[in-house]
């Protein structure tokens, strides 16, 4: 392998790219370099500890090399695997460098790393049904939750809550006032079929109430959080989403609405067809706009604007990873405090600072806070579920 491709190697694993045979390779010459042989570097310059790893890390891995050149075949692959050691430790126990000089030292020898315990969050929900009875939602099984007025609720073992149909619907108005909600914690997020055959992305912390069958002139449902709409097209029945502060009138169509309680603005994002968003102060209306695919309006304190932007970005969550765009540090921390179930505390200004950068939502927290320190900018310090971000 060349210099070129085992550079590719280690871009690919801090990104979080890496197959796992990639991923097994790298971690498994990291492992090489233990934890004492990083903490017995006395100093506090941090060139000079770039230094002085560099040589204990060629030192070493050249010793290895020295015993292994039997043949030439077995050279070959020894040369090859030589240099991705070097660049992989380098580059993974330079970003520990920083970090461990940047938080003074914060994780030292024998405390509990608890960053590394914080995994990411995944499929669950819990599920209220009109008789008030809760379903604890997940996504290990394929069940039959419940059967009413022609409707089955199944939970599909990969994240999915289906309402399907199973005779004609009931036209009674009676059956409207039957509605259901869905919930996802902090570091829950789920996917649901309503009976229309509108499906709903659920982001973690958020809410979504909905009638168990669609009767009258329109559809009509309630979201508290983020969701992501793929409406399925019905030119009789508007599709109607109402939140806090606005409503979003669609007739099929796919857009995506942050409407979360701890957001000072309210995002609504059209990625296809046409939605008219209408600005609302309690019952009264206060304005409307239509949006293009490719346009977000930004509802801020009683006033809103709609700008371009890039659409897929806005729904990098559906897509599992973050995607961040000069975003306020602030805000990007709200969003891992979602998805890793955290509470965020600050030692000092972190006013101006912004991130920019991707990051998968399969990562463990203490591989987001890694990339995160990359930047310089901030440090870390972690206790059970709390962090604390520092200058």
């Amino acid at each position: 392998m060349e210099k070129k491709q085992f550079l590719s190697l280690i871009d690919t694993y801090i990104n979080g790219e890496a197959s796992e045979n990639e991923k097994r390779l790298v971690e498994a010459y990291y492992s090489r370099l233990s934890k004492p042989a990083i903490e017995s570097i006395e100093t506090q310059d941090e060139e000079l500890f770039k230094n002085v790893l560099l040589n204990r890390l060629l030192t070493q891995i050249r010793a290895e090399s020295e015993t292994e050149q039997t043949a030439s075949l077995r050279l070959k692959k020894h040369i090859n695997l030589w240099w991705i050691s070097v660049a992989a430790i380098l580059l993974i126990c330079f970003s520990l460098g920083i970090l461990f000089f940047r938080d003074g030292k914060s994780i030292s020898k024998g405390s509990v790393d608890y960053a590394q315990l914080i995994e990411p969050g995944g499929n669950k929900a819990v599920l209220t049904l009109s008789n008030g009875s809760k379903v604890v939602l997940d996504g290990k099984s394929n069940t039959d939750i419940a059967e009413k007025n022609g409707i089955k609720i199944k939970k599909k073992e990969n994240g999915l809550l289906e309402y399907v149909q199973l005779s004609a619907p009931v036209t009674d108005n009676q059956y409207s006032a039957l509605f259901n909600t869905i919930e996802t914690p902090k570091g829950g997020q789920y996917r649901i079929v309503l009976n229309d055959g509108t499906i709903v992305w659920l982001n973690a912390a958020s809410y979504l109430r909905y009638p168990l069958q669609f009767n009258g002139a329109e559809r009509k449902v309630e979201l508290a959080g983020e969701g992501y709409f793929e409406v399925a097209h019905n030119a009789a029945k508007p599709f109607i989403v109402v939140t806090a502060k606005q409503e979003v009138q669609v007739l099929g169509t796919h857009f995506n609405i942050g409407a979360y309680t701890d957001e000072s603005v309210i995002k609504t994002t059209l990625l296809d067809g046409s939605v008219k968003v209408i600005n609302k102060q309690g019952k009264k209306e206060t304005g409307q706009k239509y949006l293009k695919p490719g346009e977000q309006s930004v509802l801020m304190d009683g006033s809103w604007s709609v700008r371009e932007v890039d659409a897929a970005a806005q729904i990098d969550w559906k897509n599992g990873r973050f995607i961040f765009k000069d975003e306020d540090l602030k805000s990007v921390m709200r969003k891992l405090a979602r998805w890793y179930d955290i509470e965020v505390d600050y030692a000092g200004s972190m006013e101006n600072l912004s991130f920019s950068g991707k990051i998968s939502r399969s990562k463990t927290l203490k591989e987001v806070l890694r990339i995160l320190t990359r930047t310089n900018d901030v440090t870390f310090k972690v206790k059970e579920r709390r962090i604390t971000v520092m200058p």
